[in-house]
Protein backbone atom coordinates (compact mmCIF):
# COMPACT_ATOMS: atom_id res chain seq x y z
CA UNK A 1 0.00 0.00 0.00
CA UNK A 2 2.86 2.37 0.45
CA UNK A 3 4.42 1.40 -2.61
CA UNK A 4 1.89 2.50 -4.38
CA UNK A 5 1.12 5.48 -2.26
CA UNK A 6 4.53 6.14 -2.88
CA UNK A 7 4.96 5.59 -7.08
CA UNK A 8 1.27 7.54 -7.17
CA UNK A 9 3.53 10.26 -5.72
CA UNK A 10 6.38 9.72 -7.27
CA UNK A 11 4.53 9.89 -10.38
CA UNK A 12 2.71 13.55 -9.66
CA UNK A 13 5.80 15.05 -9.05
CA UNK A 14 7.03 13.65 -12.21
CA UNK A 15 4.31 14.98 -14.14
CA UNK A 16 4.53 17.90 -12.59
CA UNK A 17 7.78 18.82 -13.60
CA UNK A 18 7.37 17.67 -16.89
CA UNK A 19 4.93 20.05 -17.44
CA UNK A 20 6.62 22.92 -15.79
CA UNK A 21 9.86 22.48 -17.85
CA UNK A 22 8.14 22.05 -21.13
CA UNK A 23 6.44 25.54 -20.49
CA UNK A 24 9.76 26.95 -19.17
CA UNK A 25 11.35 25.81 -21.58
CA UNK A 26 9.10 26.80 -24.42
CA UNK A 27 8.61 30.30 -23.11
CA UNK A 28 12.75 30.61 -23.78
CA UNK A 29 12.11 29.27 -27.03
CA UNK A 30 9.58 31.78 -27.96
CA UNK A 31 11.20 34.82 -26.83
CA UNK A 32 14.52 33.89 -28.21
CA UNK A 33 12.65 33.56 -31.80
CA UNK A 34 10.96 37.22 -31.43
CA UNK A 35 14.93 38.11 -30.31
CA UNK A 36 15.90 36.55 -33.52
CA UNK A 37 13.70 38.16 -35.79
CA UNK A 38 14.44 41.85 -34.07
CA UNK A 39 17.82 41.17 -34.35
CA UNK A 40 18.72 39.58 -38.09
CA UNK A 41 15.59 41.10 -39.83
CA UNK A 42 18.66 41.57 -42.78
CA UNK A 43 20.77 38.75 -42.06
CA UNK A 44 19.37 35.34 -43.45
CA UNK A 45 21.77 33.15 -42.67
CA UNK A 46 22.48 34.23 -38.71
CA UNK A 47 18.60 34.06 -38.65
CA UNK A 48 18.34 31.01 -39.82
CA UNK A 49 21.36 29.95 -37.88
CA UNK A 50 19.35 30.91 -34.61
CA UNK A 51 16.33 29.42 -35.86
CA UNK A 52 17.72 26.25 -36.35
CA UNK A 53 19.46 26.36 -32.96
CA UNK A 54 15.96 26.39 -31.16
CA UNK A 55 14.55 23.79 -33.34
CA UNK A 56 17.74 21.50 -32.15
CA UNK A 57 16.51 23.10 -28.81
CA UNK A 58 12.83 22.09 -28.82
CA UNK A 59 13.70 18.29 -29.55
CA UNK A 60 16.65 18.30 -26.46
CA UNK A 61 13.43 19.49 -24.83
CA UNK A 62 11.13 16.34 -25.66
CA UNK A 63 13.37 13.75 -25.29
CA UNK A 64 15.15 15.01 -21.77
CA UNK A 65 11.57 15.15 -20.50
CA UNK A 66 11.06 11.66 -22.18
CA UNK A 67 13.64 10.12 -21.03
CA UNK A 68 12.70 11.19 -17.27
CA UNK A 69 8.68 10.42 -17.54
CA UNK A 70 9.10 7.94 -20.11
CA UNK A 71 13.14 6.31 -19.31
CA UNK A 72 12.45 3.84 -22.50
CA UNK A 73 15.59 1.82 -24.09
CA UNK A 74 15.90 1.89 -27.78
CA UNK A 75 16.43 -0.68 -30.44
CA UNK A 76 17.46 0.23 -33.45
CA UNK A 77 18.08 -2.52 -36.66
CA UNK A 78 19.32 -1.48 -40.19
CA UNK A 79 18.89 -3.78 -43.12
CA UNK A 80 22.67 -4.61 -44.27
CA UNK A 81 21.63 -4.52 -48.09
CA UNK A 82 20.78 -1.08 -47.99
CA UNK A 83 22.09 0.78 -45.31
CA UNK A 84 26.03 0.13 -44.30
CA UNK A 85 26.67 -1.56 -41.28
CA UNK A 86 28.09 1.29 -38.77
CA UNK A 87 25.92 3.80 -39.64
CA UNK A 88 24.43 3.56 -35.98
CA UNK A 89 26.33 3.29 -33.50
CA UNK A 90 27.60 3.78 -29.44
CA UNK A 91 29.50 7.01 -29.32
CA UNK A 92 31.61 6.89 -26.20
CA UNK A 93 32.76 10.40 -26.48
CA UNK A 94 29.15 11.89 -26.59
CA UNK A 95 27.67 8.94 -24.07
CA UNK A 96 24.93 8.20 -26.59
CA UNK A 97 23.90 6.52 -29.85
CA UNK A 98 25.33 8.52 -32.91
CA UNK A 99 24.55 7.94 -36.77
CA UNK A 100 25.84 9.09 -39.75
CA UNK A 101 22.47 9.42 -41.88
CA UNK A 102 22.69 11.40 -44.83
CA UNK A 103 22.30 14.77 -45.16
CA UNK A 104 19.08 15.36 -47.50
CA UNK A 105 16.77 12.64 -46.75
CA UNK A 106 12.85 11.91 -46.65
CA UNK A 107 11.97 10.09 -43.70
CA UNK A 108 8.43 7.80 -43.90
CA UNK A 109 7.15 5.83 -40.99
CA UNK A 110 3.95 4.08 -40.01
CA UNK A 111 2.32 6.07 -37.45
CA UNK A 112 0.81 4.54 -34.12
CA UNK A 113 0.99 7.28 -31.06
CA UNK A 114 1.16 11.22 -31.38
CA UNK A 115 4.83 10.65 -29.85
CA UNK A 116 6.39 8.96 -32.95
CA UNK A 117 7.66 12.55 -34.31
CA UNK A 118 9.75 12.34 -31.34
CA UNK A 119 11.52 9.53 -32.12
CA UNK A 120 12.44 10.36 -35.85
CA UNK A 121 13.57 13.72 -34.77
CA UNK A 122 15.68 11.77 -32.55
CA UNK A 123 16.91 9.96 -35.15
CA UNK A 124 18.61 12.75 -37.40
CA UNK A 125 19.63 14.33 -33.96
CA UNK A 126 21.90 11.17 -33.63
CA UNK A 127 23.39 12.82 -37.08
CA UNK A 128 23.43 16.01 -35.36
CA UNK A 129 20.44 17.18 -38.13
CA UNK A 130 18.01 17.76 -35.37
CA UNK A 131 18.06 21.61 -36.58
CA UNK A 132 17.43 20.77 -39.95
CA UNK A 133 14.40 19.40 -39.54
CA UNK A 134 11.18 19.72 -41.46
CA UNK A 135 7.87 18.20 -40.98
CA UNK A 136 4.37 18.11 -42.62
CA UNK A 137 1.68 18.64 -40.64
CA UNK A 138 -1.93 19.14 -40.32
CA UNK A 139 -3.01 23.16 -40.65
CA UNK A 140 -4.78 23.01 -37.51
CA UNK A 141 -1.89 22.61 -35.47
CA UNK A 142 -0.55 26.57 -36.66
CA UNK A 143 -3.13 27.89 -34.34
CA UNK A 144 -2.27 26.42 -31.43
CA UNK A 145 -0.42 29.96 -29.07
CA UNK A 146 3.15 29.71 -29.01
CA UNK A 147 3.80 26.17 -30.20
CA UNK A 148 2.42 27.53 -33.19
CA UNK A 149 4.15 30.62 -33.91
CA UNK A 150 7.48 28.32 -33.11
CA UNK A 151 6.47 25.95 -35.65
CA UNK A 152 6.09 27.80 -38.26
CA UNK A 153 9.46 29.26 -37.59
CA UNK A 154 11.13 25.85 -37.92
CA UNK A 155 9.40 26.68 -41.51
CA UNK A 156 7.39 23.03 -40.67
CA UNK A 157 4.73 22.69 -43.47
CA UNK A 158 1.08 23.15 -42.23
CA UNK A 159 -1.50 21.34 -44.67
CA UNK A 160 -5.19 21.68 -45.38
CA UNK A 161 -5.18 17.89 -46.67
CA UNK A 162 -7.01 19.64 -49.91
CA UNK A 163 -4.64 19.55 -53.15
CA UNK A 164 -6.10 22.86 -54.27
CA UNK A 165 -5.45 24.31 -50.85
CA UNK A 166 -2.45 23.00 -50.67
CA UNK A 167 -0.76 22.47 -53.92
CA UNK A 168 1.23 26.42 -53.75
CA UNK A 169 2.56 26.35 -50.27
CA UNK A 170 3.69 22.29 -50.49
CA UNK A 171 5.49 23.09 -53.89
CA UNK A 172 7.00 26.55 -52.66
CA UNK A 173 8.27 25.00 -49.61
CA UNK A 174 9.69 22.07 -51.26
CA UNK A 175 11.62 23.94 -54.13
CA UNK A 176 12.74 26.24 -51.19
CA UNK A 177 13.85 23.55 -49.27
CA UNK A 178 15.86 22.04 -52.07
CA UNK A 179 17.30 25.12 -53.76
CA UNK A 180 18.66 26.15 -49.59
CA UNK A 181 19.96 22.90 -49.90
CA UNK A 182 22.18 22.65 -53.28
CA UNK A 183 23.66 26.13 -52.23
CA UNK A 184 21.12 27.80 -54.90
CA UNK A 185 18.37 29.45 -52.27
CA UNK A 186 17.69 32.43 -49.96
CA UNK A 187 20.25 30.67 -47.44
CA UNK A 188 22.71 31.81 -50.15
CA UNK A 189 21.63 35.01 -51.14
CA UNK A 190 20.04 33.74 -54.07
CA UNK A 191 16.39 33.40 -55.68
CA UNK A 192 13.90 31.95 -58.11
CA UNK A 193 14.65 32.17 -62.19
CA UNK A 194 10.46 33.36 -61.96
CA UNK A 195 7.32 32.74 -60.42
CA UNK A 196 4.72 30.96 -62.77
CA UNK A 197 0.89 32.40 -63.42
CA UNK A 198 -0.12 30.10 -60.21
CA UNK A 199 2.58 31.57 -57.64
CA UNK A 200 5.00 28.83 -57.80
CA UNK A 201 8.40 29.79 -58.03
CA UNK A 202 10.83 28.22 -60.12
CA UNK A 203 14.48 27.51 -59.26
CA UNK A 204 17.39 26.35 -60.79
CA UNK A 205 17.34 22.55 -60.78
CA UNK A 206 20.27 21.86 -62.97
CA UNK A 207 23.15 23.63 -61.27
CA UNK A 208 25.12 21.44 -58.75
CA UNK A 209 26.80 22.73 -55.66
CA UNK A 210 30.29 21.34 -55.71
CA UNK A 211 31.72 18.80 -53.13
CA UNK A 212 33.57 21.78 -50.87
CA UNK A 213 30.46 23.52 -50.99
CA UNK A 214 28.35 20.19 -50.19
CA UNK A 215 30.79 19.25 -47.47
CA UNK A 216 30.58 22.45 -45.67
CA UNK A 217 27.41 24.39 -44.31
CA UNK A 218 28.59 27.75 -45.77
CA UNK A 219 26.47 27.64 -48.61
CA UNK A 220 24.30 23.84 -48.53
CA UNK A 221 22.02 23.74 -45.43
CA UNK A 222 20.98 19.88 -45.55
CA UNK A 223 17.38 18.55 -44.59
CA UNK A 224 15.89 15.74 -43.29
CA UNK A 225 11.80 15.88 -44.13
CA UNK A 226 9.66 13.87 -41.64
CA UNK A 227 6.34 12.25 -43.30
CA UNK A 228 3.48 9.96 -42.25
CA UNK A 229 1.88 8.59 -45.34
CA UNK A 230 -0.92 7.15 -43.30
CA UNK A 231 -2.04 10.93 -42.16
CA UNK A 232 -3.19 10.22 -38.94
CA UNK A 233 -2.69 7.38 -35.49
CA UNK A 234 -3.51 3.63 -36.20
CA UNK A 235 -6.27 2.97 -34.18
CA UNK A 236 -9.96 0.78 -34.16
CA UNK A 237 -11.62 3.76 -35.83
CA UNK A 238 -9.37 4.74 -38.48
CA UNK A 239 -8.35 1.44 -39.18
CA UNK A 240 -12.03 0.79 -39.51
CA UNK A 241 -12.62 3.77 -41.79
CA UNK A 242 -8.96 2.41 -43.92
CA UNK A 243 -10.59 -1.13 -44.64
CA UNK A 244 -13.27 0.36 -46.23
CA UNK A 245 -11.61 2.54 -48.40
CA UNK A 246 -9.37 -0.30 -49.25
CA UNK A 247 -12.44 -2.09 -50.50
CA UNK A 248 -13.87 1.13 -52.27
CA UNK A 249 -10.18 1.35 -54.53
CA UNK A 250 -9.95 -2.65 -54.37
CA UNK A 251 -6.78 -2.34 -52.16
CA UNK A 252 -5.73 -5.01 -49.67
CA UNK A 253 -5.97 -3.75 -46.39
CA UNK A 254 -3.02 -3.96 -43.66
CA UNK A 255 -3.48 -6.23 -40.45
CA UNK A 256 -0.77 -3.37 -38.51
CA UNK A 257 -1.10 -0.24 -40.76
CA UNK A 258 -3.38 1.99 -42.58
CA UNK A 259 -3.51 2.60 -46.37
CA UNK A 260 -0.74 4.89 -46.90
CA UNK A 261 -2.22 8.20 -49.04
CA UNK A 262 0.14 8.80 -52.13
CA UNK A 263 -0.02 12.20 -53.60
CA UNK A 264 1.92 14.13 -50.70
CA UNK A 265 4.88 11.57 -51.14
CA UNK A 266 4.95 11.61 -54.61
CA UNK A 267 4.76 15.18 -54.91
CA UNK A 268 7.23 15.91 -52.08
CA UNK A 269 9.82 13.20 -53.76
CA UNK A 270 9.63 14.94 -57.48
CA UNK A 271 10.54 18.38 -56.09
CA UNK A 272 13.08 17.21 -53.71
CA UNK A 273 14.77 15.24 -56.54
CA UNK A 274 18.00 17.30 -57.68
CA UNK A 275 19.02 17.61 -53.72
CA UNK A 276 17.83 14.14 -52.42
CA UNK A 277 19.87 11.05 -51.04
CA UNK A 278 17.75 8.58 -50.15
CA UNK A 279 14.12 7.84 -48.76
CA UNK A 280 14.60 6.45 -45.18
CA UNK A 281 11.59 3.92 -44.38
CA UNK A 282 11.00 3.77 -40.79
CA UNK A 283 8.87 1.01 -38.91
CA UNK A 284 8.73 1.43 -34.93
CA UNK A 285 7.24 -0.90 -32.67
CA UNK A 286 6.17 -0.54 -29.13
CA UNK A 287 6.61 -3.25 -26.11
CA UNK A 288 3.55 -4.19 -24.08
CA UNK A 289 1.54 -3.63 -27.48
CA UNK A 290 -0.02 -7.04 -28.50
CA UNK A 291 -1.60 -8.31 -32.19
CA UNK A 292 -5.05 -7.72 -31.48
CA UNK A 293 -4.37 -3.90 -29.72
CA UNK A 294 -3.31 -0.82 -30.76
CA UNK A 295 0.08 1.60 -29.31
CA UNK A 296 -2.59 4.42 -29.16
CA UNK A 297 -4.49 2.85 -26.59
CA UNK A 298 -1.60 1.78 -24.26
CA UNK A 299 0.31 5.06 -24.53
CA UNK A 300 -1.28 7.88 -24.88
CA UNK A 301 -0.26 11.39 -24.20
CA UNK A 302 -2.55 10.97 -20.85
CA UNK A 303 -1.11 7.47 -20.32
CA UNK A 304 2.69 8.67 -21.03
CA UNK A 305 3.06 11.84 -18.84
CA UNK A 306 0.85 11.89 -16.34
CA UNK A 307 -0.30 8.03 -15.49
CA UNK A 308 3.42 7.28 -16.10
CA UNK A 309 2.24 4.00 -18.51
CA UNK A 310 5.07 4.18 -21.66
CA UNK A 311 6.99 1.30 -23.41
CA UNK A 312 10.13 -0.28 -21.68
CA UNK A 313 12.05 -0.55 -25.28
CA UNK A 314 11.17 1.00 -28.50
CA UNK A 315 11.64 -0.46 -31.25
CA UNK A 316 13.19 1.28 -34.76
CA UNK A 317 13.76 -0.87 -37.80
CA UNK A 318 15.09 0.93 -40.71
CA UNK A 319 15.92 0.25 -44.53
CA UNK A 320 17.12 3.07 -47.23
CA UNK A 321 15.94 3.13 -50.50
CA UNK A 322 17.48 5.22 -53.97
CA UNK A 323 15.61 7.54 -55.43
CA UNK A 324 16.76 6.46 -58.80
CA UNK A 325 14.75 3.31 -57.95
CA UNK A 326 11.34 4.72 -57.26
CA UNK A 327 9.09 4.91 -59.74
CA UNK A 328 8.28 8.73 -59.12
CA UNK A 329 7.63 9.94 -62.57
CA UNK A 330 4.74 7.23 -62.71
CA UNK A 331 1.92 7.87 -60.56
CA UNK A 332 0.15 4.43 -60.98
CA UNK A 333 3.41 2.36 -60.67
CA UNK A 334 4.31 4.79 -57.46
CA UNK A 335 1.08 3.83 -55.88
CA UNK A 336 2.09 0.52 -56.36
CA UNK A 337 5.58 0.69 -55.10
CA UNK A 338 4.46 2.14 -51.62
CA UNK A 339 1.55 0.09 -51.24
CA UNK A 340 4.30 -2.94 -51.46
CA UNK A 341 6.74 -1.30 -48.75
CA UNK A 342 3.65 -1.02 -46.77
CA UNK A 343 3.01 -4.67 -47.46
CA UNK A 344 6.12 -5.64 -46.34
CA UNK A 345 6.22 -3.21 -43.53
CA UNK A 346 2.71 -5.00 -41.91
CA UNK A 347 4.40 -8.32 -42.21
CA UNK A 348 7.72 -6.75 -40.32
CA UNK A 349 5.31 -5.87 -37.63
CA UNK A 350 3.57 -9.09 -37.77
CA UNK A 351 6.48 -10.30 -37.03
CA UNK A 352 7.50 -8.07 -34.34
CA UNK A 353 4.20 -8.69 -32.64
CA UNK A 354 5.21 -12.29 -32.42
CA UNK A 355 8.30 -12.13 -31.61
CA UNK A 356 9.08 -8.99 -30.13
CA UNK A 357 12.05 -7.78 -31.86
CA UNK A 358 12.91 -6.90 -35.75
CA UNK A 359 15.97 -8.67 -35.58
CA UNK A 360 15.15 -12.06 -36.93
CA UNK A 361 18.53 -12.61 -39.05
CA UNK A 362 21.17 -11.48 -37.52
CA UNK A 363 22.99 -12.17 -41.33
CA UNK A 364 21.28 -9.35 -43.02
CA UNK A 365 20.75 -6.54 -39.89
CA UNK A 366 22.86 -4.64 -37.57
CA UNK A 367 21.00 -3.97 -34.07
CA UNK A 368 22.42 -1.20 -31.45
CA UNK A 369 20.84 -0.70 -28.29
CA UNK A 370 20.89 2.07 -25.45
CA UNK A 371 18.76 4.05 -23.57
CA UNK A 372 16.68 6.75 -25.22
CA UNK A 373 18.57 10.38 -23.95
CA UNK A 374 20.90 13.56 -25.20
CA UNK A 375 24.63 14.24 -24.31
CA UNK A 376 24.46 14.78 -20.15
CA UNK A 377 25.70 18.58 -20.71
CA UNK A 378 22.58 18.94 -23.42
CA UNK A 379 20.32 17.54 -20.43
CA UNK A 380 21.70 19.80 -17.95
CA UNK A 381 21.32 23.00 -19.89
CA UNK A 382 17.47 21.97 -20.24
CA UNK A 383 17.16 21.60 -16.83
CA UNK A 384 18.89 25.02 -16.28
CA UNK A 385 16.75 26.96 -18.65
CA UNK A 386 13.68 26.87 -16.30
CA UNK A 387 15.53 27.84 -13.52
CA UNK A 388 16.70 31.24 -15.59
CA UNK A 389 13.67 31.63 -17.12
CA UNK A 390 12.07 31.90 -13.42
CA UNK A 391 14.93 34.13 -11.94
CA UNK A 392 14.41 36.43 -14.99
CA UNK A 393 10.49 37.04 -14.39
CA UNK A 394 10.83 37.37 -10.62
CA UNK A 395 13.65 39.99 -11.11
CA UNK A 396 11.04 41.40 -13.27
CA UNK A 397 8.06 41.45 -10.95
CA UNK A 398 10.14 42.26 -8.53
CA UNK A 399 9.79 46.23 -7.37
CA UNK A 400 12.91 48.26 -8.45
Amino acid sequence: MVTKGFRNVYQVIISLVSIYVFIQCTLALFVTQIATKLAFQKNTRSYQKCMDFTKKFFVLIMTAILSIAAPSKVRITTCDDSIAKGRFFMDLQKGRISSTLRPNIVMICNHQIYTDWIYLWWLAYTSDFAGRVHIMLKKSLESIPILGFGMSNFNFLFMHRKWSDDRVNLLNTLKELDANARGLGPLAGKGPIEIDEDGVAIWDCKSQPSIEEKNSNSECWPYTFLLFPEGTNLTADTRSKSIKYANKINKTSFKHLLLPHVKGLLVTLKTLKPSIDAVYDVTIGYSGVEHSSYAASHYSARQIFIEGKYPKLVDIHIRAYKVKEIPIKDEDKFSEWLFNVWAEKDKLLEEYYTTGSFDQDQTKTTTVVDKFSIRTSEFLLVALVPSIVLLFFLKWLSPF
